[in-house]
């Protein structure tokens, strides 16, 4: 008779190995995740204090924007409209040849702003017969028709199919401004996808001999602590207990006079209720509040590592640092990342992301290009400084897109005003916006404590991914190649289970 378990019986431990490393797995990623809390509670708390050194130094910024746009809203004094010409086209007069040629300007009122279209209808050859007035226009430049017969050229960086106002000649009148910001670097390891953190507090239990009725007290307020049946328990200070960490294995509550002890915060000689817990295992120690050396030792509790769920598994193809993502951080990102760095380079804001590996070489999917940090920045604010002028419509104050036609009938461009003038502005409030900006903006470059938080919060953020967010990183993979390694061993056993030739596979 054919014995159709003996190789069944060599692959039964397969799934119970695979089972017990996946478990492993994720009590230490509970305790892991939660160990590190400290740390990322202290580059959290160093990233918002750079945050909050930076925030008030833009709000400067944004009160003096403020303060020019109220002299265009409020005390109309300043436009930040202007006649732009967008067209330019020529034609026999009346349509006779030699009668003449009629040169039509089409204008377009238009508002400031950091890009402009670009005006088809506009070419360097468009205006020939008057170059010696210098109206020779080109398709990368904003012309402004400053009335009458004068029109100002402002070239500009041409961006697809748009021109960039920032650098041109407009900055005088819609001008620039950095902002101040921290460029957060992030990796895919780095990201905190789990939080086992549950709760925190001083402990004291005796040696007991049986781990089931051996009660530890937790001298915190219950109402306060958040603890469980199946969390996980990880002393502050090793070697009360014969493992890195316990099990909780029961929770209830008893009373205790908490105001002895300087850690409370309690002042009141009433008793209070606290945690009173079972955990699986007996200490080898007792621990007391202070113990011997005069230490307190706080319990740490992490989530139960059966509630961790196996979608957080990775493939062993996953990439820990690639690719790398850059943002300006806000405040609610704080603590993250792998680096921060302060920036005031004006360069447009954004998540941008890239393979740092490849820095200096070239793009395997473009070999022209070579691979370089995106460029991303904290962006800028525009000052509308305006213009001194409002453009009209025979008189009637024109609105942003409203266009009209300027003819000539070839004796001259055609003299019509096309603005009319403003009245004086009082600044006391830009003024003063500017006095603060500039205050503001020195006090930030002469504080030491700003590259100094930096520095440090990166410090702590290298060893928060030495220590920890790679280890977790490791045990994720861990849980997916035990979970592969699972589903291939079920994947052959229902393969024998289901043949007619299992009695001889299994010979």
């Amino acid at each position: 008779m054919s014995n159709t378990s003996d190789m069944k019986d060599t692959l039964n431990g397969i799934p119970k190995d695979n089972i017990n490393l996946v478990d492993e797995a994720k009590a230490l990623i509970s305790i892991l995740d939660s160990a590190k809390e400290p740390y990322f509670n202290a580059t959290r708390n160093l990233d918002e204090a750079v945050h909050d050194l930076i925030t008030p130094v833009n709000d400067t910024l944004y009160a003096v924007r403020d303060a020019y746009q109220e002299r265009i809203d409020v005390q109309n004094c300043r436009s930040d409209l202007f006649w732009r010409v967008t067209g330019i086209t020529t034609a026999d007069i009346g349509g006779v040849p030699g009668a003449g040629v009629q040169t039509s300007f089409t204008v377009t009122c238009t508002k400031l702003s950091t890009t402009y279209s670009k005006s088809a209808g506009i070419t360097s050859e468009a205006f020939d017969s008057n170059e010696d007035e210098g109206v020779g226009f080109g398709t990368n430049v904003v012309v402004k028709w400053d009335g009458l017969q004068s029109f100002t050229q402002f070239p500009m960086n041409s961006q697809g199919d748009s021109l960039i106002s920032d650098g041109s000649g407009l900055d005088a009148f819609y001008e620039p401004d950095n902002l101040h910001g921290i460029k957060l670097y992030d990796e895919p390891y780095a990201r905190d996808v789990f939080d086992t953190f549950r709760s925190v507090g001083v402990g004291t239990i005796g040696l007991g001999t049986d781990a089931s009725t051996n009660h530890m007290t937790i001298l915190a307020p219950n109402s306060t602590m958040d603890i469980e049946v199946g969390y996980l328990m990880k002393p502050s200070i090793s070697g009360f207990f014969a493992s890195q960490f316990v099990t909780v294995t029961g929770v209830g509550t008893t009373a205790v006079g908490l105001s002895t002890y300087p850690f409370s915060g309690i002042t009141t000689t009433a008793d209070i209720v606290c945690p009173y817990i079972t955990v699986d295992q007996l200490p080898v120690g007792i621990i007391s509040a202070p113990t011997l050396s005069g230490d307190y030792v706080e319990m740490v509790f992490s989530q139960d590592p059966d509630t961790i769920s196996d979608s957080f598994a990775l493939t062993q193809e996953s990439q820990p640092y690639t690719p790398q993502t850059i943002e300006i951080m806000e405040r609610s990102r704080a603590g993250n990342g792998v680096e921060v760095r302060y920036d005031n380079s004006g360069i447009s804001s954004g998540t941008r992301s890239w393979n740092k590996f490849l820095d200096g070489f070239p793009d395997p999917d473009d070999l022209d290009v070579t691979v370089s940090e995106p460029r991303l920045g904290a962006d800028k604010v525009y000052y509308t400084i305006g213009f001194p002028e409002q453009p009209v419509i025979g008189g009637t104050p024109a609105t942003e897109g409203q266009t009209f036609t300027l003819n000539d009938v070839g004796t001259g461009i055609p003299s019509v005003p096309g603005y009319t003038a403003l009245s004086s502005c009082d600044d006391t409030a830009v003024n003063a916006a500017i006095s603060a900006r500039n205050t503001a903006e020195s006090n930030l470059a002469s504080n030491a404590d700003l590259q100094g938080m930096i520095q440090m919060s990166n410090d702590v953020k290298k060893k928060l991914s030495d220590e920890f967010n790679l280890r977790i990183w490791a045990y994720r993979m861990q849980i997916g190649e035990s979970n592969n390694r699972l589903a291939s061993f079920r994947s052959f056993e229902d393969l024998v289970d289901n043949s007619p030739y299992g009695d001889i596979m299994n010979r």
